[in-house]
């Protein structure tokens, strides 16, 4: 999240100066959810990337870079794309996607802990639900 402290400072306009120097306005998105199943155990880790470039700002500002993140095979940023297309190739839809899949090929439901019963229901729960993701969350 250190995104939000500096567009603060610098804008989308201020990015753009500072890459002026550079011929390469590569980059990429990249979300990460991790899954503790207890103290002693390793997290699993499910990484969501997206690669593009820095554009100058196109579409609403109403949400962090947006407006200058423009996905590789896309002509439109972030920000003028319809949700619907943004949740499909995002980094956060791709890292929440592939929670899903862990939960709906995982086999918790027959661990006969607490651990094991709850995260028996956080899987029904994910394959019940329609996420999109909105914003800095999911909703």
């Amino acid at each position: 999240m250190y995104r939000k402290w500096f567009l603060e400072k610098i804008g989308h306009e201020g990015l753009n100066n500072l890459l002026k120097a550079y011929e390469d306005k590569s980059a990429f998105a990249m979300c990460i959810f991790s899954l503790a199943l207890g103290p002693e155990e390793e997290p699993i880790t499910f990484v969501g990337k997206t690669a593009g470039k820095i554009v100058p700002a196109r579409g609403p500002a109403d949400f962090g870079w947006d407006p200058v993140f423009q996905p590789d095979g896309f002509e439109q940023t972030y920000a003028e794309m319809p949700k619907s297309e943004k949740n499909q190739i995002s980094h956060r839809g791709r890292a929440l996607a592939l929670v899903k899949e862990h939960f709906a090929s995982a086999n918790y439901e027959n661990q006969i802990s607490h651990r094991g019963r709850a995260l028996a229901l956080v899987k029904e729960h994910f394959a019940s639900a329609n996420y999109e993701v909105q914003g800095d969350g999911l909703a």
